[in-house]
């Protein structure tokens, strides 16, 4: 089975994460797309995280029955902070007759120098990188990297969701149906605007489809 992992703290998930996925299982040859829930990314503070269960909670309610779609907290039970690395080993041992392919934005992949052992898995593993705003020229310079160049463009940002709850905005089409509401009425977000400033520049939603110069 060809299996494509989409790491995320996913604090919370919100539509655009759905939408992103949803596209890559229908039109990149998928056959399952793992949201692979991390319970602490190495490049964020732990502190910004809402609570692990509660994540795992939203998760598994905005999933659903979409059979293509699988939630998988595999990382938990292993040493924190968790390493991409280490969890592609794990997986291959766990499911060896299954082929594992890394899904990540092109923010990510401006910073994937800085992952533990990145040549390890690019060597070993095929990754494949979906377009994000700001990242309009995207250097490839590995035979097992390509990009998705049909995906949308899909601006969201969960830290976003977290500033418009402590600032009492209400953005409740960024999520699943009654899903906002439910994590405002949570008590897991401070609601002190001066500890979480409110959002300024440009929108937190910015959907075009990619026009993008690539270097390969």
């Amino acid at each position: 089975m060809k299996i494509g992992l989409f790491p995320g703290s996913f604090s919370p998930i919100h539509v655009g994460h759905l939408a992103i996925a949803n596209h890559l299982a229908e039109y990149e040859g998928y056959e399952q797309i793992w949201f692979l829930i991390s319970p602490q990314n190495p490049l964020k503070k732990k502190n910004n995280l809402l609570d692990q269960n509660f994540r795992l909670e939203l998760l598994k309610e905005a999933v659903g029955d979409y059979d293509k779609f699988v939630v998988s907290t595999l990382e938990w039970d292993m040493p924190q902070p968790s390493y991409t690395i280490n969890t592609l080993q794990k997986l291959r041992v766990l499911y060896p007759n299954d082929t594992f392919e890394l899904i990540i934005g092109s923010d990510n992949w401006a910073t994937f120098h800085r992952w533990k052992d990145y040549q390890l898995i690019l060597k070993n593993f095929k990754v494949l990188i979906y377009p994000r705003r700001g990242s309009d020229r995207i250097t490839i310079f590995h035979p097992n990297v390509s990009l998705c160049r049909t995906a949308p463009k899909i601006e969201m940002s969960s830290t976003a969701i977290r500033k418009a709850i402590a600032t009492g905005k209400d953005l409740r089409f960024y999520m699943p149906t009654g899903m906002f509401q439910r994590l405002a009425d949570s008590g897991l977000i401070p609601l002190e605007p001066e500890e979480i400033p409110a959002l300024t520049g440009e929108p937190a939603v910015n959907i075009v489809m990619p026009d993008l110069n690539i270097t390969e």
